[in-house]
């Protein structure tokens, strides 16, 4: 069984980062609280932001092993790195492979693969 946790509220304009991992904490605490009542054989995967911090809550509040509880950024952010790449070097978007490592307001890591492929020519 799965659990995908989204709760959460999004940033506002003006809003902290700080205010929201208060707000957020809360709302993962009572989430986790419900996870760990109603389906603890769960593997739980953690969406809400700040990410790093509401998969910390969430072990902690759920008392799942550490194994069964994991949050899910990355995918995004390669997403539009390889999207970006593509429109950039007016290259198929098939050609990239990205991964982008590191959090929001910190340094990011951008791995890049390229493979050519004949059947993907370049745009004009």
């Amino acid at each position: 069984m799965f659990a995908i946790v989204t709760a959460g509220l999004a940033r506002r304009p003006g809003m902290s980062r700080n205010d929201l991992l208060t707000i957020n904490a809360e709302i993962t605490t009572d989430v986790a609280q419900n996870i760990k009542r109603y389906c603890p054989e769960a593997f739980v995967i953690v969406v809400t932001n700040p990410l790093d911090a509401m998969v910390w809550v969430m072990r902690e509040a759920c008392g799942l092993p550490h194994h069964r509880v994991v949050g899910m950024a990355g995918v995004l952010d390669s997403g539009r790195f390889r999207c970006f790449l593509s429109e950039a070097l007016a290259f198929h978007l098939q050609i990239y492979k990205t991964f982008v490592l590191g959090g929001h307001g910190m340094p990011w890591y951008r791995c890049l693969g390229i493979r050519v492929l004949p059947e993907f020519p370049c745009r004009t």
